[in-house]
């Protein structure tokens, strides 16, 4: 088989799977300043505010903190420069710097949404609820912020013991537009910590039917289940969340510890821990929202309070590789307890970060320590995706056979997928195609599975009316996948029909005109139609883009010194209609 002009229809989709940042858009710590005008201070502390932005531009928040606050020493009276000092702060880590800036701002400002929330959970971390109460009292934030800070309003009250206060308060939260689902959330956690578990279970019910953060509440709800011997309450309710989702973190740890018959660790007992949990939650639902600085000072503020809190590293580290901070984010993921919900699914996510660091060698060695001390069936997967994106298709192939045989009846249509491309890669592409099409029995509407069946049988010049078959239903589910849409142009091209061929691979680069695979396609196609110069053109367009590992360059220079020879041209059985376009 021609594997050069395979298209590579899983790409990315084999990095090890980690949940809901996958789509987030990178977000640059230049950020930090991005409402406040341009330095106008003394010349003294220019050089410290240029290397504080260059800092933050480069994702090095630590120098940006130490620069902006040099610079600030030389410019005591600038407040937008005392502003980029306490926010590249709490960046990386260092709340309590963040407090000593914070104070004087909101002397001038008692309303600074920033200000307010580093003082206020400062102070909680600290024991002086009665201090918090009085800066989260009165504040008008605005909605998202509000939400966060009538939830700590709320913990700083029950730590003083009004708790009647306290639930007041939540009551009012509940009432906002934005995230108010949340305070019953909250509700559940004071009522549970004051004994009252019949009403906590009834409020964290209420709050599991909102559809917020449902994982978290029920977490929760269960680890009150079993402090109070409800077991078999728990036990159901652990596995309806299975039954939703069997990757769902918090359920697969409790699972394991009711039939470990073992106590999980305590994370919603103290106040300090409801207090992280008002910032971890607006921070989740921020984060999905794209809101990631405000999620990240959340986060930050979230662990100040409470150190221990595992939820808020994990998300932590995932937006700390989207800001460009890899080695944070591993050391984040690092820091993750090994008895928590998060610590497995962290794991993966080490070699994942290595993986786009290019540290193959350190991603392999740790998925293949983990699965050694961790011998479960996604960790095997993890190890066989991992080495199938690093070509080592042979390994892949027995973790995924394994995999089969070991879940029987119950193997989703990714294993199949995952091992018919390994086979295929590695030339028996005859014995992956029962693969593919148990694959497609289990999941028909796979684009992506259609089309890599479909390219393959075309490819190869055998049973061809069914390859075009499948690539068809792969566009009608797909319309703008330009990787599919190369595969119908290229099959033209296949058959010898090159004015088709032409027609389907403009569009394809149209649709991914950064995809070198697709224009070096195009070019092959202009060739062979007497378009000699735009051709060159497109080869030479690959040579300026990101070449993927179907890319010689080699082959294409030789192309543009060369030409093209007329290529062999397959025969299909039956004349195809015209409704194999796109159009």
């Amino acid at each position: 088989m021609d594997v050069k002009h395979m298209r590579k229809t899983i790409r990315s989709a084999f990095l090890i799977s980690t949940g809901l940042l996958a789509s987030l858009l990178i977000v640059a710590c230049s950020s930090f300043g991005g409402r406040y005008s341009a330095y106008d201070g003394p010349q003294s502390a220019f050089g410290d505010y240029l290397a504080a932005r260059y800092a933050s531009s480069e994702s090095d928040v630590n120098k940006a903190a130490a620069y902006f606050a040099s610079a600030l020493k030389k410019d005591p009276e600038n407040t937008d420069l005392r502003h980029r000092t306490m926010l590249s702060a709490v960046f990386s880590g260092q709340v309590e710097k963040a407090v000593v800036q914070a104070k004087p701002i909101l002397v001038d400002d008692p309303d600074n949404r920033l200000a307010v929330l580093i003082i206020a959970s400062n102070a909680i971390s600290h024991g002086k609820y009665a201090e918090a109460e009085l800066v989260l009292r009165d504040a008008k934030l605005g909605p998202l912020n509000q939400v966060a800070s009538g939830l700590l309003h709320g913990w700083a009250l029950h730590g003083q013991g009004k708790t009647d206060e306290a639930l007041l308060v939540l009551g009012d939260v509940a009432q906002a537009p934005v995230l108010g689902d949340l305070a019953l959330f909250h509700r559940g956690l004071i009522l549970a910590q004051t004994g009252q578990t019949l009403a906590a279970d009834e409020a964290l019910g209420l709050a599991l039917g909102t559809g917020v953060l449902t994982s978290r509440t029920a977490y929760a709800l269960a680890l009150i289940r079993m402090s109070s011997g409800e077991l078999d309450e728990a036990k159901v309710l652990v596995a309806q969340r299975l039954d939703n989702n069997k990757r769902e973190a918090e359920a697969i740890y409790l699972a394991a510890k009711l039939d470990e018959a073992s106590p999980p660790v305590a994370v919603f007992s103290t106040i300090n821990q409801g207090a992280a949990e008002a910032l971890f939650g607006p921070a989740q639902v921020l984060a999905e929202r794209s809101l990631y600085d405000l999620a990240v000072v959340y986060l930050e503020l979230a662990l100040h309070l409470d150190p221990g809190h595992n939820a808020s590293k994990d998300l932590l580290a995932q937006l700390f590789e989207l800001q460009g901070r890899a080695d944070d984010a591993l050391a984040m993921f690092a820091a993750i307890d090994p008895d928590s919900p998060q610590y497995l699914l962290a794991q993966l996510n080490m070699a994942n970060v290595l993986f786009r660091m290019e540290r193959k060698e350190e991603a392999l060695d740790h998925l293949r320590t983990l699965a050694e001390t961790t011998p479960t069936l996604r960790v095997k997967r993890a190890l066989a995706n991992a080495l199938q994106i690093d070509k080592q298709y042979d390994a892949a192939l027995v973790l995924y056979t394994e995999q089969i045989e070991a879940e029987a009846d119950s193997a989703d249509w990714q294993l199949y997928f995952s091992r018919a491309v390994c086979l295929e890669r590695t030339d028996r592409w005859r014995e992956a195609v029962p693969d593919f099409r148990k694959s497609l029995e289990l999941n028909p509407k796979q684009a992506d599975v259609l089309n890599y069946l479909g390219y393959t049988f075309v490819n190869a010049g055998e049973n061809l009316e069914e390859g075009f078959a499948l690539i068809r239903q792969a566009i009608e589910l797909s319309p703008r996948a330009g990787y599919i849409v190369d595969s119908l142009g290229w099959g033209y091209y296949r058959l010898g029909r090159f004015e088709d061929a032409v027609t389907e691979l403009e569009r394809a680069v149209m649709l991914e005109p950064g995809e070198p695979t697709i224009n070096e396609h195009l070019g092959d196609t202009y060739w062979q139609v007497g378009r000699k110069l735009e051709a060159k053109y497109q080869w030479q367009r690959v040579l300026t883009l990101e070449p993927d590992e179907e890319t010689d360059l080699e082959v294409i220079q030789a192309k543009i010194r060369q030409g093209l020879p007329a290529p062999e041209v397959k025969k299909l059985a039956s004349d195809l209609s015209s409704d194999l376009t796109v159009e």
